[in-house]
């Protein structure tokens, strides 16, 4: 473990804290929202564009800071972002690597609309806790299926030993929180 740089396991850290931060928040309104609403609970969807909203709202704020870490001048963004509209929809005149433009971005923004709202629906089952176990135990299976030679990425890769001990120690952990416990142990 000497050999560990903390960079890692901090950036993990921190990139699973917004995500938990927004599944408690996201408690929170269905726990609210069921008391204002007279115990009926918030509807998945509403809940689900207003954070997609918020998200596209401070992602909007941000674009000038990330397209400066990306190394795109904010002046040629405006340019960019028509070029990156033009791939997207598929037509224009210079489409170097937009294929399967439209099909796979939209193939994405379904996969990730159903992913938030059956996440959302684990919160409001559930708890924000078990909810952002399950995005958690999402990244290495995600990460594994990307590995994978698929269409458009043809050349897979291979998973170190590292990521793979590392994910089994995650989902043994993830299987173990959710073992059933002996009533003895729940009354403490």
């Amino acid at each position: 473990m000497s050999q560990v740089d903390l960079l890692w396991p901090a950036l993990m850290i921190a990139s699973a804290a917004f995500q938990s931060g927004a599944s408690i928040l996201k408690e929170f309104v269905f726990i609210d929202g069921a008391v204002r609403l007279k115990g009926k609970p918030p509807d998945i969807f509403v809940v689900n564009s207003f954070g997609s909203g918020f998200q596209a709202l401070f992602v909007f704020l941000l674009l000038p800071i990330l397209s400066n870490l990306r190394g795109i001048p904010f002046s040629e963004l405006p340019a960019y972002l028509k070029s990156g509209a033009a791939c997207f929809l598929n037509f224009g005149g210079n489409l170097v690597d937009c294929q399967g433009a439209p099909l796979l971005p939209l193939l994405f923004i379904a996969t990730n609309m159903a992913f938030n709202i059956s996440l959302l629906n684990l919160v409001k089952m559930t708890s924000a806790l078990v909810a952002s176990l399950a995005a958690t135990l999402a990244v290495p299976i995600s990460i594994y299926v990307l590995s994978l030679p698929l269409p458009y990425l043809p050349h897979g890769t291979s998973l170190n030993t590292s990521f793979i001990i590392g994910s089994a120690i995650l989902v043994l952990g993830l299987i173990l929180y959710n073992l059933p416990k002996p009533k003895d142990e729940l009354k403490i």
